[in-house]
Protein backbone atom coordinates (compact mmCIF):
# COMPACT_ATOMS: atom_id res chain seq x y z
CA UNK A 1 0.00 0.00 0.00
CA UNK A 2 1.35 3.34 -0.89
CA UNK A 3 0.88 5.60 2.01
CA UNK A 4 1.09 6.64 5.59
CA UNK A 5 -1.35 3.90 6.60
CA UNK A 6 -2.89 6.06 9.31
CA UNK A 7 -3.91 8.55 6.64
CA UNK A 8 -5.34 5.71 4.57
CA UNK A 9 -7.24 4.01 7.34
CA UNK A 10 -8.46 7.16 9.05
CA UNK A 11 -9.16 9.35 6.08
CA UNK A 12 -10.46 6.80 3.62
CA UNK A 13 -7.69 7.12 1.07
CA UNK A 14 -6.91 3.56 0.39
CA UNK A 15 -4.15 3.36 -2.22
CA UNK A 16 -2.70 -0.01 -3.14
CA UNK A 17 -0.09 -0.13 -5.88
CA UNK A 18 2.54 -2.36 -7.35
CA UNK A 19 4.32 -2.76 -10.65
CA UNK A 20 4.96 -4.54 -13.90
CA UNK A 21 7.20 -7.47 -14.53
CA UNK A 22 10.58 -6.56 -15.91
CA UNK A 23 11.38 -10.10 -16.99
CA UNK A 24 9.49 -13.29 -17.68
CA UNK A 25 10.10 -14.51 -14.13
CA UNK A 26 9.37 -13.39 -11.49
CA UNK A 27 6.30 -11.38 -12.47
CA UNK A 28 4.29 -8.79 -10.57
CA UNK A 29 1.19 -9.72 -12.54
CA UNK A 30 -1.57 -11.46 -10.59
CA UNK A 31 -3.46 -11.22 -7.31
CA UNK A 32 -1.78 -10.40 -4.01
CA UNK A 33 -3.06 -10.51 -0.43
CA UNK A 34 -1.73 -8.24 2.30
CA UNK A 35 -0.10 -10.27 5.09
CA UNK A 36 -0.89 -8.25 8.21
CA UNK A 37 1.23 -10.49 10.44
CA UNK A 38 4.38 -9.86 8.40
CA UNK A 39 3.70 -6.17 7.71
CA UNK A 40 4.81 -3.28 9.93
CA UNK A 41 2.08 -0.67 9.64
CA UNK A 42 2.11 0.86 13.11
CA UNK A 43 4.27 3.75 14.26
CA UNK A 44 3.18 6.89 12.37
CA UNK A 45 2.13 9.78 14.60
CA UNK A 46 -0.89 12.06 14.10
CA UNK A 47 -2.66 14.73 16.10
CA UNK A 48 -6.25 15.78 16.70
CA UNK A 49 -7.16 19.26 17.89
CA UNK A 50 -10.27 21.38 18.30
CA UNK A 51 -10.29 24.70 16.49
CA UNK A 52 -11.87 27.92 17.81
CA UNK A 53 -14.59 27.48 15.18
CA UNK A 54 -15.62 24.23 16.82
CA UNK A 55 -14.35 22.08 13.95
CA UNK A 56 -11.92 19.28 14.67
CA UNK A 57 -8.56 19.15 12.86
CA UNK A 58 -6.51 16.11 11.90
CA UNK A 59 -2.79 16.33 11.06
CA UNK A 60 -0.51 13.43 10.23
CA UNK A 61 2.03 12.30 7.64
CA UNK A 62 1.73 15.59 5.76
CA UNK A 63 -2.06 15.35 5.56
CA UNK A 64 -4.18 18.07 7.21
CA UNK A 65 -7.94 18.37 7.21
CA UNK A 66 -10.82 19.77 9.21
CA UNK A 67 -13.86 17.67 10.02
CA UNK A 68 -17.16 18.22 11.76
CA UNK A 69 -18.86 16.09 14.41
CA UNK A 70 -22.44 17.20 13.80
CA UNK A 71 -23.01 15.29 10.56
CA UNK A 72 -21.90 18.01 8.15
CA UNK A 73 -20.03 16.78 5.06
CA UNK A 74 -16.61 18.35 4.45
CA UNK A 75 -14.41 17.68 1.40
CA UNK A 76 -10.83 16.91 2.37
CA UNK A 77 -7.72 17.96 0.37
CA UNK A 78 -7.56 14.55 -1.35
CA UNK A 79 -11.07 14.95 -2.72
CA UNK A 80 -12.75 12.51 -0.34
CA UNK A 81 -15.68 13.75 1.73
CA UNK A 82 -15.78 13.12 5.48
CA UNK A 83 -18.89 13.08 7.65
CA UNK A 84 -18.33 12.99 11.40
CA UNK A 85 -20.73 12.26 14.24
CA UNK A 86 -20.20 12.25 17.98
CA UNK A 87 -22.13 9.24 19.25
CA UNK A 88 -21.21 9.97 22.87
CA UNK A 89 -18.25 11.68 24.64
CA UNK A 90 -16.11 8.55 24.14
CA UNK A 91 -17.25 7.50 20.65
CA UNK A 92 -16.97 9.08 17.20
CA UNK A 93 -18.15 7.79 13.85
CA UNK A 94 -16.48 8.92 10.62
CA UNK A 95 -17.90 8.12 7.18
CA UNK A 96 -15.91 8.68 3.98
CA UNK A 97 -17.59 9.14 0.59
CA UNK A 98 -16.65 9.80 -3.02
CA UNK A 99 -19.06 10.49 -5.84
CA UNK A 100 -21.89 10.03 -3.35
CA UNK A 101 -20.73 6.48 -2.56
CA UNK A 102 -19.48 5.33 0.81
CA UNK A 103 -15.95 3.93 0.65
CA UNK A 104 -15.28 3.41 4.36
CA UNK A 105 -16.62 4.00 7.85
CA UNK A 106 -14.69 4.13 11.11
CA UNK A 107 -15.89 3.99 14.69
CA UNK A 108 -13.35 5.40 17.14
CA UNK A 109 -13.64 4.66 20.85
CA UNK A 110 -11.64 6.45 23.55
CA UNK A 111 -10.51 4.37 26.51
CA UNK A 112 -8.09 6.01 28.93
CA UNK A 113 -5.06 6.84 26.76
CA UNK A 114 -5.96 4.66 23.81
CA UNK A 115 -8.02 5.16 20.67
CA UNK A 116 -9.55 1.97 19.30
CA UNK A 117 -10.38 2.11 15.61
CA UNK A 118 -12.82 -0.26 13.90
CA UNK A 119 -12.86 0.51 10.18
CA UNK A 120 -15.12 -1.04 7.55
CA UNK A 121 -13.99 -0.76 3.92
CA UNK A 122 -16.86 -0.85 1.43
CA UNK A 123 -16.31 -2.55 -1.93
CA UNK A 124 -18.14 -1.71 -5.16
CA UNK A 125 -20.40 -4.73 -4.54
CA UNK A 126 -21.43 -3.30 -1.17
CA UNK A 127 -19.60 -5.97 0.80
CA UNK A 128 -17.43 -4.80 3.69
CA UNK A 129 -14.15 -5.94 5.23
CA UNK A 130 -13.12 -4.85 8.70
CA UNK A 131 -9.76 -3.77 10.07
CA UNK A 132 -8.86 -2.60 13.58
CA UNK A 133 -6.04 -0.80 15.36
CA UNK A 134 -5.36 0.51 18.84
CA UNK A 135 -3.47 3.81 18.95
CA UNK A 136 -1.62 5.10 21.99
CA UNK A 137 -1.55 8.66 23.32
CA UNK A 138 1.82 10.39 23.00
CA UNK A 139 0.79 13.70 24.56
CA UNK A 140 -2.13 16.05 25.09
CA UNK A 141 -5.63 15.43 26.27
CA UNK A 142 -8.15 15.24 27.71
CA UNK A 143 -10.37 13.20 25.44
CA UNK A 144 -9.64 12.76 21.75
CA UNK A 145 -7.48 15.89 21.57
CA UNK A 146 -3.76 15.22 21.53
CA UNK A 147 -0.99 13.41 19.69
CA UNK A 148 -1.37 9.70 18.93
CA UNK A 149 0.88 6.87 17.73
CA UNK A 150 -0.76 4.42 15.33
CA UNK A 151 -0.82 0.78 16.34
CA UNK A 152 -0.54 -2.24 14.09
CA UNK A 153 -3.47 -3.05 11.82
CA UNK A 154 -5.39 -6.27 12.43
CA UNK A 155 -8.41 -7.91 10.86
CA UNK A 156 -9.19 -8.72 7.22
CA UNK A 157 -6.43 -8.39 4.65
CA UNK A 158 -7.08 -6.36 1.51
CA UNK A 159 -6.45 -7.62 -2.03
CA UNK A 160 -4.17 -6.14 -4.66
CA UNK A 161 -4.90 -7.05 -8.29
CA UNK A 162 -2.31 -6.30 -10.97
CA UNK A 163 -2.95 -6.50 -14.69
CA UNK A 164 -0.12 -5.82 -17.15
CA UNK A 165 -0.64 -4.23 -20.56
CA UNK A 166 2.16 -4.47 -23.11
CA UNK A 167 5.72 -3.69 -22.13
CA UNK A 168 5.03 -0.98 -19.54
CA UNK A 169 1.28 -0.51 -19.05
CA UNK A 170 -0.32 -1.59 -15.79
CA UNK A 171 -3.64 -1.47 -13.94
CA UNK A 172 -3.58 -1.55 -10.13
CA UNK A 173 -6.79 -2.32 -8.28
CA UNK A 174 -7.83 -2.70 -4.63
CA UNK A 175 -11.42 -3.97 -4.81
CA UNK A 176 -12.11 -3.57 -1.09
CA UNK A 177 -11.35 0.16 -1.38
CA UNK A 178 -12.91 0.72 -4.84
CA UNK A 179 -9.45 2.04 -5.81
CA UNK A 180 -7.93 1.90 -9.32
CA UNK A 181 -4.84 3.35 -11.02
CA UNK A 182 -4.17 2.86 -14.73
CA UNK A 183 -0.69 3.95 -15.70
CA UNK A 184 2.72 3.13 -17.13
CA UNK A 185 6.38 3.09 -16.14
CA UNK A 186 7.17 6.45 -17.72
CA UNK A 187 7.41 8.69 -14.65
CA UNK A 188 4.19 10.52 -15.54
CA UNK A 189 1.40 11.22 -13.06
CA UNK A 190 -1.71 9.04 -13.40
CA UNK A 191 -4.95 9.72 -11.52
CA UNK A 192 -6.07 7.59 -8.63
CA UNK A 193 -9.78 6.88 -8.91
CA UNK A 194 -12.00 5.70 -6.09
CA UNK A 195 -15.67 4.75 -6.35
CA UNK A 196 -15.44 5.60 -10.04
CA UNK A 197 -14.30 9.18 -9.47
CA UNK A 198 -10.88 10.80 -9.88
CA UNK A 199 -9.43 11.92 -6.57
CA UNK A 200 -6.89 14.72 -6.12
CA UNK A 201 -4.12 12.14 -5.84
CA UNK A 202 -1.88 10.79 -8.60
CA UNK A 203 0.77 8.12 -8.94
CA UNK A 204 3.97 8.09 -11.00
CA UNK A 205 6.12 4.99 -11.42
CA UNK A 206 9.66 4.23 -12.58
CA UNK A 207 11.59 0.98 -12.86
CA UNK A 208 14.56 0.67 -10.51
CA UNK A 209 15.79 -2.82 -11.35
CA UNK A 210 14.75 -6.22 -12.62
CA UNK A 211 12.73 -6.93 -9.48
CA UNK A 212 11.83 -3.48 -8.10
CA UNK A 213 10.26 -0.14 -8.89
CA UNK A 214 9.57 3.19 -7.21
CA UNK A 215 6.13 4.77 -6.99
CA UNK A 216 5.54 8.39 -5.98
CA UNK A 217 2.13 9.33 -4.67
CA UNK A 218 1.19 13.00 -5.04
CA UNK A 219 -1.67 15.04 -3.62
CA UNK A 220 -2.65 18.16 -5.54
CA UNK A 221 0.62 17.85 -7.47
CA UNK A 222 2.88 17.66 -4.40
CA UNK A 223 4.77 14.49 -3.40
CA UNK A 224 3.06 12.75 -0.50
CA UNK A 225 4.92 9.44 -0.20
CA UNK A 226 7.54 7.36 -1.97
CA UNK A 227 7.24 3.58 -2.11
CA UNK A 228 9.84 1.03 -3.14
CA UNK A 229 8.29 -2.26 -4.25
CA UNK A 230 10.43 -5.39 -4.40
CA UNK A 231 9.42 -8.87 -5.50
CA UNK A 232 11.17 -11.91 -4.05
CA UNK A 233 13.33 -14.11 -6.33
CA UNK A 234 10.70 -16.88 -6.21
CA UNK A 235 7.95 -14.43 -7.16
CA UNK A 236 5.80 -15.33 -4.14
CA UNK A 237 6.25 -12.23 -1.98
CA UNK A 238 5.91 -8.52 -2.71
CA UNK A 239 7.30 -6.00 -0.21
CA UNK A 240 6.39 -2.31 -0.16
CA UNK A 241 8.67 -0.04 1.88
CA UNK A 242 6.89 3.30 2.12
CA UNK A 243 8.23 6.66 3.33
CA UNK A 244 6.08 9.76 3.85
CA UNK A 245 7.61 12.84 2.26
CA UNK A 246 6.70 15.35 4.96
CA UNK A 247 7.61 13.36 8.07
CA UNK A 248 9.98 10.64 6.83
CA UNK A 249 7.90 8.03 8.66
CA UNK A 250 8.30 4.50 7.36
CA UNK A 251 5.98 1.52 7.09
CA UNK A 252 6.29 -1.89 5.44
CA UNK A 253 3.55 -3.86 3.69
CA UNK A 254 4.16 -7.50 2.78
CA UNK A 255 1.93 -9.21 0.19
CA UNK A 256 1.59 -12.93 -0.56
CA UNK A 257 0.80 -14.15 -4.07
CA UNK A 258 -2.57 -15.85 -4.38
Amino acid sequence: MSKNLRVLSILGVIVAVTGSSFAADPTFDGTWKLNLNKSQLGGPVYSIEKKPSGLMHYSGGGFDTDFDLSGKEITMPNGTAIIGKEIDPATWELTFRLNGKSVSKSRITLSNNQLMWVSDLVGADGKTVQQTSTDTRVSGGPGFVGKWKAGDVKGTATTLKITLQGANGITLETPEAQSVVKGSFDGKDYPLTQAGQATKMTLSMTKTGTNAFTATLKMNGKPFSVDVYTISPDGKTLTDESTTTATNEKTKSVFDRQ
